[in-house]
């Protein structure tokens, strides 16, 4: 439990960090400095893909313990049977559903705290934008975050709460663009919260070439990368660059980064609806292939 709780927490940040990436635009026009927002975001980044490094790992041997524990259990006990039928084994997968789901609640704890941390994010990562303006090196921001900690009231650091009038603005105001993107974000990020978790239940669904389906859960994920690259990402660039040229008021990006915050925080749980479908379809492409 105790190397499942640290998958669940890996994955809370890691949703936590998605949930922020957008933001950053907006700190990039707030600053005007929209590259190097995004280039600074990178760094952020690095947190979140290092945290991915270590989270892979450990749910797959979580994973693997559980199959081949039940796996030979189940040969045992029935040898020549169909594993997946007996008894033993069928315990073995219940118990591994209920883990996987686990961890895609770590992704919907995350991604609710990126949306309380979005106010907060945006006005430090502005003026961690503006303090690499003045240094010209990431090398002299970083000691600057870092003595924000324990300078209170002072430094890059800041502590925001969206007020009650904002967010009646942003939830009242009737978005300019067209929200249909927020549907294809919803199940874009929905596959890509489930693709490794089902290809992993897939693979002790299909024990016998569970490599082959865990390889198989790389189709769902990219499919969500193309969803979102083609339908989401142009959306949000062409309002980002609309309210850099004062085109759009500031308020029309702030409703989309919200929305589309609280459209991955819906995704997460739409997670947890197609994660078996999703399963059980890996195991048969699996089976296809084998």
């Amino acid at each position: 439990m105790d190397r499942l709780l640290v998958v669940f927490l890996l994955t809370a940040f890691i949703n936590l960090i998605n949930n922020l990436t957008r933001s950053s635009r907006l700190s990039g026009v707030r600053t005007g400095s929209l590259a190097t927002a995004i280039s600074l975001f990178s760094v952020v980044y690095l947190a979140a893909s290092f945290a991915n490094t270590l989270q892979a790992p450990l749910l797959a041997s979580t994973v693997e313990m559980i199959i081949k524990g039940a796996y030979d259990q189940a040969l045992l006990v029935a040898p020549g049977a169909d594993v997946t039928t007996v008894p033993v084994y069928q315990e073995a997968l219940a118990d591994l559903n209920l883990k996987l789901r686990f961890v895609i609640l770590g992704a919907t704890a995350g991604s609710l705290l990126g949306i309380l941390a979005i106010p907060s994010f945006v006005t430090s990562f502005s003026n961690a934008i503006n303090a690499f303006g003045r240094t010209g090196s990431v090398f002299k921001v970083i000691p600057l975050v870092l003595l924000s900690l324990f300078k209170r009231g002072g430094g890059i650091l800041k502590i925001r709460i969206s007020s009650w009038a904002t967010l009646k603005e942003l939830f009242s105001r009737k978005m300019t663009t067209p929200g249909a993107f927020l549907f294809w974000n919803l199940f874009s990020y929905s596959l890509w919260t489930a693709n490794v978790l089902a290809g992993l239940y897939a693979g002790a669904l299909f024990p016998e070439f569970r490599s082959t389906a865990i390889m198989m859960a790389a189709i769902v994920g990219n499919t969500s990368i193309v969803v979102n690259v083609m339908m989401v990402d142009p959306v949000l660039a062409r309002v980002t660059d609309a309210v850099a040229r004062g085109d759009e008021p500031e308020v029309e990006l702030k409703q989309i980064i919200l929305y589309l915050a609280i459209s991955n925080l819906l995704g997460t749980i739409l997670a947890q609806v197609i994660f078996e479908p999703v399963a059980w379809g890996l195991m048969i492409l699996t089976r296809w292939v084998a």
